[in-house]
């Protein structure tokens, strides 16, 4: 195997050390030794900042950034990703940590055997915090998929990972896909990216625990997130369209828009004000398909 092939590890982080540390051990106790660990400060207020330079300050291949503001985790993990120096990227969450330590080592083997490899996937396990319980989280693919077919079912026939961090991309497959263009590198939006440009692989074993909290930011969503959601599954739309990748663009935007709305609605307490600025979003944004997503929003709302 090669050992050189750098893979940069970006980590964004508000507020929460307490999370933080366990992720970065465990990417730190890979078999894997060739990783760069970037870490994103997004402004926090308790003191991340001298907890990683007192714990990790000597450590050469840990790189720390702060914002200067709250930029939100999307954007910190394009900064993130602007400074990686990796051949191939992971964006894990503070939350999240591995338990698989050969996880790098096994992924890296699928890149250099599997051609037209994008991402390579693995399964996780749940961790309910606050009710102090785990649960196994199976993918329900397995081993290579080609990258259309995916992309045509994708979160509806075929799932992805419940986060970003179970999951190693080939930064060659995202530069292809224009990923630098995305203003908020968010868990779908990265899949579908790498979906336009290879394959996925997706193994069989466990990598890692996915925190559920009182500190997750999925049920506190605004309808502007969701709309800049939109906004990207939409520029993938267009690229569909413009590497004619499926036959039926149209009817796989309505869908991937309706999932997006579907669980923003169904994990949020949305009120009467954002659910007309979302429609008026799809009003303006979606003129071929605007009328069934509209009605799905009213339907939806009224049950």
């Amino acid at each position: 195997m090669n050992f050189n092939n750098l893979i940069s590890v970006i980590i964004p982080s508000c507020n929460r050390k307490e999370y933080l540390g366990k992720a970065i051990e465990s990417v730190l106790n890979q078999t894997y030794k060739k990783i760069e660990i970037i870490i994103i400060d997004d402004a926090s207020m308790d003191n991340t900042e001298k907890y990683i330079e007192k714990k990790y300050g000597n450590y050469s291949n840990i790189k720390y950034y702060k914002n200067q503001k709250n930029m939100g985790a999307g954007a910190s993990r394009k900064r993130g990703y602007i400074n990686a120096s990796g051949n191939y990227i992971i964006f894990m969450d503070d939350d999240d940590y591995y338990t698989d330590f050969c996880f790098f080592e096994n992924a890296i083997k699928i890149f250099e055997t599997v051609q037209n490899t994008s991402f390579v996937s693995s399964s996780s396990i749940i961790e309910y915090v606050n009710e102090n319980r785990k649960e196994p989280s199976i993918m329900n693919i397995e081993g290579k998929i080609n990258n259309i077919q995916y992309l045509s079912s994708f979160q509806q026939k075929y799932m992805k990972s419940n986060s970003t961090f179970t999951t190693i991309f080939s930064k060659k497959c995202l530069e292809n896909a224009n990923i630098k263009e995305v203003e908020m590198l968010n868990d779908s939006t990265i899949y579908l990216r790498a979906l336009l440009a290879g394959d996925a692989y997706i193994l069989k074993t466990i990598s890692g625990v996915y925190r559920v909290h009182s500190k997750n930011i999925s049920t506190n969503l605004s309808v502007e997130f969701i709309i800049k959601n939109l906004e990207e599954k939409n520029k993938v739309y267009q690229e569909i369209k413009k590497r004619k990748l499926l036959k039926l663009p149209e009817e796989w935007l309505k869908g991937q828009i309706i999932l997006t709305i579907s669980f923003w609605i169904k994990l949020n307490k949305t009120k009467n004000e954002e659910i007309e600025e979302l429609i008026g979003w799809c009003n303006s944004n979606l003129p071929k398909v605007k009328k069934d997503v509209i009605d799905f929003i009213r339907r939806t709302v009224n049950d």
